[in-house]
């Protein structure tokens, strides 16, 4: 039965312990270089990540703007377009006043200058004057007034 085994630690020669450690340094070395470069790929998927989320919000704040400006654009030719009809309306209202006025105007003169009526003025106009200078019924003035005054048989 054996009750303690003891084995000596084998000397390292000094080279060979030098490069062992330079691997681990390496070695080391390089795991931070990974895990660096991973750190760097996961900064840039978050930066554009980012830059995709701003990019998003930008455009979507546009399409809001645009969607205001073209409400806004068509309220605007909303507007006019009422206010358009309302003077149109307006004119052809006035228009329609003014068409009515001169129709009453003209039966009105219809029935105010009657033959009888225009014979009545001439002969009140020519009943003001005190002296007629024309010869005959060949005259121009004669031959108006025996036409005006003349009573058809």
């Amino acid at each position: 039965e054996i009750m303690n085994l003891m084995i000596p630690k084998p000397d390292i020669p000094q080279d060979i312990a030098l490069n062992y450690k330079q691997v681990k340094v390496q070695w080391t070395e390089q795991l931070v270089a990974k895990q660096q470069k991973v750190t760097e790929e996961i900064k840039k998927e978050t930066e554009l990540l980012k830059a995709v989320a701003d990019a998003r919000r930008q455009k979507e704040v546009l399409e809001i703007k645009i969607q205001e400006r073209i409400i806004e654009t068509e309220g605007q030719r909303n507007i006019s377009e009422i206010n358009n009809q309302i003077v149109k309306d307006k004119q052809n209202n006035l228009a329609d006043i003014a068409k009515y006025a001169k129709d009453k105007e003209a039966a009105g003169n219809t029935a105010l200058y009657t033959p009888e009526y225009v014979k009545l003025q001439v002969a009140q106009s020519l009943a003001n004057n005190t002296k007629f200078f024309f010869s005959g019924q060949d005259s121009v003035l004669g031959g108006l007034l025996t036409k005006i005054l003349a009573t058809k048989k």
